[in-house]
């Protein structure tokens, strides 16, 4: 069952990363409350964290954190690709799709079998694959795959566009800085500085990177520029989630992070939107280097 499994991982992520401490006891509904499902599947995902031996059942007294081993951090540095969250289906079309494993123009009932999925469940799939952007109903009939964030080409167009959004967003008249949410994204990234990033698993890296440029987006005050850059996110996850995670360029990142955020604490929006177009037109001039290279 991939749902209990997704569960355990979420909890070994929190364990790696000091949310959760050692010896905290684990309790299941406030864990189903955290990640909005019934008590069953954490049950059944603690149960497989106590075979893999990273908590410990107390008799009568419930489940516990163990100290985090060096065998447990030497298999989330093992963690190496970005998982992609959602249905299994969804998951191995979004791969096939990457690995050119699908023609560019399908039906549905050849997606249907190919998934063995009901209509309903297949409906579901391409309702999320059109919203992020990689397929697209055909004027007739059928659906018709986009060669969006798997090309070359496709990956500079969306790292220009976000050199031409985010620097943006932070000069809306309608930006409002939130204190608190850019006090969380430093405490975050001053842990990723100080060592986290050898010990982090790697979904949790990519995630909190995530995470700091759509929390910026989100003081812009417009809706528009936030719904277009988490497009653009969903669209590059696709790609990156199978590729190997490069920690010392992590901690670059991380860093660069660091230097944004200070000057938006003390209110110097501008300074801030300067440093965040340095900041991505640096990531662009590197993935173009890349391209160049391959």
């Amino acid at each position: 069952n991939a749902l209990p499994q997704k569960i355990a991982h979420e909890i070994t992520a929190m364990i790696l990363t000091g949310d959760l401490a050692p010896e905290a006891k684990l309790n299941t509904q406030q864990l189903a409350d955290r990640f909005a499902v019934s008590r069953t599947p954490v049950r059944e995902a603690l149960a497989l964290l106590e075979q893999q031996g990273v908590i410990k059942q107390q008799v009568n007294r419930g489940f516990y954190v163990k100290p985090v081993s060096a065998r447990l951090k030497r298999q989330a540095m093992a963690t190496a690709s970005v998982a992609l969250d959602g249905p299994p289906a969804y998951c191995k079309f979004a791969e096939d799709w990457l690995r050119d494993a699908v023609p560019e123009e399908v039906t549905e009932a050849s997606l249907m079998e190919r998934y063995d999925l009901s209509r309903t469940e297949l409906g579901t799939i391409l309702t999320r694959a059109a919203s992020e952007g990689w397929i697209e109903r055909k004027a007739g009939y059928g659906w018709r795959l986009l060669p969006v964030a798997k090309t070359p080409v496709a990956q500079e167009q969306l790292y220009r566009m976000r050199l031409l959004l985010e620097p943006a967003a932070l000069l809306e008249p309608t930006f409002a800085l939130n204190m608190q949410t850019a006090l969380a994204l430093k405490s975050d990234l001053e842990r990723v500085r100080d060592h986290a990033h050898l010990e982090w698993p790697a979904d949790r890296l990519h995630a909190l990177g995530v995470r700091f440029h759509e929390e910026l987006l989100q003081m812009s005050g417009n809706p528009f520029l936030v719904q277009a850059v988490q497009r653009v996110n969903r669209m590059r996850q696709l790609l990156e989630y199978r590729s190997m995670i490069d920690r010392q360029r992590v901690l670059e990142e991380t860093t660069e992070h660091l230097q944004i955020i200070e000057p938006l604490l003390a209110g110097e929006v501008v300074q801030t939107s300067f440093l965040m177009r340095q900041h991505i037109a640096k990531a662009l001039r590197r993935k173009s280097k890349v391209q160049t290279v391959i």
